[in-house]
């Protein structure tokens, strides 16, 4: 009988993609740099839903810096709807893992409408989008088994990073030296990695109670570990099938925090940079009201409601390695409670269809 997979050997095997995926960047990348050096873009536009979305916001701050050109990330629904006033000007890319979200389907079919093109970037090579794009591009992530995904969050936000040093450096605006630079900072991510999962091992060990009794969970940061936050608060709702939100710290404090109370759970996740004075204060201040506050840190420190590594990173390079916390939590509390929707959720799903009919290749 074949092992269930769960969310935990996703994120306990994402390492060893990452490091693979770092030192095969410029053949894994090289289709979609070789498509971006035909034209000086104006801007880069990633129209993207779900994990891959935040997979996406993770790397943003991260492309912007390094391509110097804004940098948007788009739901489908908008760019459909509302925010489409994009042309040949314009490098456009649409991303989806499963290569099968009828929404990313649909953003690929108004992109041809206009005359532009196709490019996809999926974790399928036989899904939907090979049917669909100009352009089709694997991002190195390989089977991901559990629906709610990990590891292709982990590995998109790499993608995304990697593209924009190879592109820089393919353009002649990076030196060999800045992009091993770039490259050993990443390979930083995988130390931070690993021992953030050993820390929330031991964490969840020592906080089974309160991981079992969760009600409301809120995360918080700045920077771009709030895009970490998005993905860990939509990780929680979908597996845990719990309410759980994620906010900038300084906009936590401006409304949302009012209905604070003992029952909460609030996750603060630090930003290892000039922004983490007012999320440890933020964090006292709500330890005063729940005991059920955590903090994801690397600074040392003797508190036991803290995941930790060891390891300093880069502020851009964060979500590489804070990624893997929310997921391991998750999983636990959703796989030890054995969480299920409300019955009447399948009257919801019956209605509403988000993925097409082709069948995944797993």
């Amino acid at each position: 009988m074949e092992k269930k997979l769960t969310m935990k050997d996703y994120v306990i095997e994402t390492p060893e993609y990452v490091l693979r995926n770092i030192n095969n960047s410029k053949d894994l990348t090289k289709s979609l740099v070789d498509v971006y050096l035909q034209r000086d873009y104006r801007r880069v536009v990633v129209v993207a839903c779900g994990s891959s979305y935040n997979g996406s916001i993770c790397a943003q701050e991260f492309m912007h810096r390094i391509l110097k050109k804004d940098v948007r990330v788009v739901t489908p629904f908008t760019f459909c709807h509302y925010e489409n006033d994009y042309d040949e000007d314009d490098f456009i890319v649409v991303v989806s893992q499963s290569g099968r979200s009828t929404n990313s389907i649909e953003a690929l079919d108004l992109l041809k409408e206009k005359g532009l093109k196709t490019i996809g970037i999926t974790g399928d090579l036989d899904s939907d989008f090979s049917d669909i794009c100009d352009l089709t591009i694997e991002w190195g992530v390989g089977i991901e088994k559990v629906g709610m995904v990990t590891k292709g969050v982990v590995t998109l936000a790499l993608y995304l990073m990697l593209f924009a040093i190879e592109a820089m450096h393919a353009k002649g605006e990076m030196s060999q030296e800045e992009i091993a630079s770039w490259k050993d900072e990443m390979r930083k991510t995988v130390d931070a990695h690993k021992e953030l999962q050993e820390s929330t091992f031991k964490f969840i060990e020592n906080h089974k109670k309160d991981l079992l009794s969760m009600k409301n969970v809120w995360l918080y940061s700045a920077g771009s570990n709030l895009s970490t936050c998005i993905e860990g608060a939509l990780k929680v709702g979908e597996s845990v099938k719990l309410h759980a939100s994620a906010y900038e710290v300084e906009e936590f404090l401006h409304g949302p925090v009012f209905p604070l109370n003992p029952d909460y759970t609030v996750i603060a996740m630090d930003s290892n940079d000039a922004s983490r004075e007012r999320i440890l204060q933020v964090y006292d201040a709500v330890k005063t009201v729940t005991d059920k506050a955590y903090l994801i840190t690397d600074m040392q420190t003797d508190n036991p409601d803290a995941i930790t590594t060891k390891v300093h990173i880069r502020e851009e390079l964060n979500p590489l390695a804070y990624l893997a916390v929310m997921p391991l939590i998750a999983e636990y509390a959703s796989e030890t409670l054995q969480s299920k929707s409300h019955p009447l959720y399948l009257n919801f799903i019956e209605k509403i269809s988000i993925k097409s009919n082709k069948k995944p290749r797993h």
